[in-house]
């Protein structure tokens, strides 16, 4: 994760392991997370240790009320930074913990310091924050987008494959940006076409993070997807192994990088706004209509159409690799004018 350097276990347990076995071990538990979550923790170490220089404060071990006071500061806001959600300081003190048993220290998110301080921030916050539910891409709307593109231009047909492939396949932001073309490179799954369709590998996902999993997409149900893949793929001349999808110039250039997964977002959003301003809607509407469209947006769109067509909820679960249904819930699809497809 962080290069931060963390004390070997056996240095304050007087055990007779072998650091480099005991870092070993270190190594294989840190992989128990998923990439992503790793990169995560280790932004949020950083931001800590930081904050401890800062404040003259050991970060490792810290006290459990310097941990209360660093919530306190991510709650409240210090300096120039903004007050954070519940969701960011809950994602951080996760981090803080991980790194701490991870240098064989122990701190618990339930000692009297850190819970009062969770408690007191979570019903302060529970006030006045308000959930942001991504709004859902319909098929309607995904539909007609890919209707006004034209693949003749690279920024077109890159994203009539990317918005069809992500809704297509519901996959998360950073399942779409890591994949690769025809086989596996150095991304987190590949992409290819054959008999059956459109053949996602992930090599792990949020719902398998120790197996590949594999996501098919059968030509009858999404010809449109089919054919988007195949004409980006050969409007950029991929090379089996090579990022699936990449960034654009103003000139139309194509890079060799792989796209962010934050780019994901900007173009559902962009792609949404023109296609409300083509419906009639000022630009000044649709751009604060957008608002809440993400790249989730994709997930929630593809769960929202499935569930108004009487998909089973199993099948809905199935290929969103969601562990529970939650869009019979509210939370993950959201209804169609309140009206069930019949």
């Amino acid at each position: 994760m962080a290069d931060q350097k963390l004390p070997v276990v056996a240095e304050h347990h007087a055990l007779a392991l072998p650091a480099e076995l005991v870092e070993a071990a270190r190594e294989y538990a840190r992989a128990s997370h998923a990439l992503r979550t790793q990169e995560t923790y280790a932004r949020w170490w950083q931001d800590f240790i930081t904050w401890c220089a800062g404040k003259g404060v050991p970060s490792l071990p810290a006290s459990p009320e310097s941990v209360a006071v660093w919530m306190t500061a991510l709650a409240h806001g210090e300096g120039d930074r903004k007050p954070l959600a519940r969701a960011s300081i809950n994602q951080g003190l996760s981090a803080v913990i991980f790194y701490h048993r991870d240098g064989g220290y122990a701190l618990d998110r339930k000692h009297r310091a850190i819970a009062k301080m969770w408690a007191g921030i979570s019903r302060t916050k529970a006030a006045t924050e308000t959930v942001r539910k991504a709004k859902p891409l319909l098929a309607v709307d995904l539909r007609d987008i890919i209707e006004k593109l034209r693949p003749d231009r690279p920024i077109d047909s890159r994203d009539a494959a990317l918005l069809s492939l992500g809704w297509a396949g519901a996959l998360r932001r950073s399942e779409l940006v890591g994949l690769d073309w025809a086989r596996l490179g150095e991304g987190t799954g590949f992409v290819a076409i054959d008999d059956r369709g459109i053949v996602i590998t992930l090599k792990t996902s949020k719902a398998s993070q120790d197996a590949a999993e594999a996501i098919v997409i059968p030509k009858e149900d999404m010809p449109a997807a089919c054919r988007a893949l195949e004409a980006w793929a050969a409007f950029a001349s991929l090379q089996a192994g090579q990022p699936m999808f990449r960034p654009i110039d103003q000139h139309g250039t194509i890079g060799e990088s792989r796209l962010s997964d934050r780019s994901v977002s900007e173009i559902v959003k962009t792609r949404m706004r023109r296609l409300m301003h083509s419906r009639g809607r000022t630009k000044k509407d649709a751009r604060d209509a957008v608002a809440l469209f993400s790249g989730h947006s994709m997930r929630a769109g593809y769960a929202t159409t499935a569930a108004a067509k009487d998909l089973p909820t199993y099948r809905i679960q199935q290929h969103t690799g969601t562990s529970r249904p939650r869009w019979s819930t509210g939370t993950f699809a959201r209804p169609i004018n309140g009206v069930r497809a019949g």
